[in-house]
């Protein structure tokens, strides 16, 4: 009888582990209204002139995600932040992890022998909560650069699906709107 009782445990908590990990997160939430992107190989050569830092953190993506989700009520916004808190249950690591009176912001990075394997960035502020996932073999140091920087803010800009028309395969089209936001960054500065 232990044995079937210890079977069953190891077959439940095995069925529950893929539950908090970003692609599924992503696909339980990419509907409705919510602006979610799924960046297709084709378009990561684009993303990876854009500077130096992400260059060298790009070189070897084979996933990249953002979504926003935007939740009005306060109860259903609370879950979701425990939601998204605990996708970084697993091995993940901090990087940067600031709360200031009503905004979150959470950087970490999964590293497994000296490569940072997954990285996922959150900011919430009020209702609206932005989870940006980059999934790969890259540089830690190369991640952490990337994120002092600030280049990961204005991808998560670049990546916003209001940015893209529904059917904007010409890669001109989408180069010509990453060279517009880089020049746009430029003159803030």
């Amino acid at each position: 009888m232990k044995k079937i009782i210890l079977l069953l445990s190891v077959v439940i908590l095995a069925s529950c582990s893929g539950y908090h990990t970003v692609p599924k997160f992503y696909e339980r939430h990419n509907v409705g209204e919510n602006k979610a992107y799924h960046m297709p190989n084709f378009k990561e050569n684009i993303m990876d002139s854009l500077s130096p830092y992400t260059r060298n953190m790009l070189l070897d993506v084979v996933d990249l995600r953002y979504i926003e989700l935007n939740e009005d009520d306060y109860n259903e916004n609370e879950l979701l932040k425990i939601e998204i808190k605990a996708l970084f249950r697993k091995r993940f690591r901090d990087i940067q992890r600031v709360t200031q009176n009503d905004s979150i912001k959470i950087v970490s990075m999964k590293v497994s022998d000296n490569i940072a394997k997954e990285l996922i960035v959150y900011f919430n502020k009020d209702s609206k909560n932005q989870v940006f996932y980059v999934a790969g073999d890259m540089d830690p140091n190369a991640v952490r650069d990337f994120i002092n920087v600030g280049d990961h803010r204005f991808i998560m800009d670049v990546m916003n699906p209001t940015n893209f028309e529904e059917d904007d395969s010409n890669l001109k089209d989408i180069s010509k709107k990453l060279e517009d936001q880089k020049s746009q960054k430029k003159k803030t500065e």
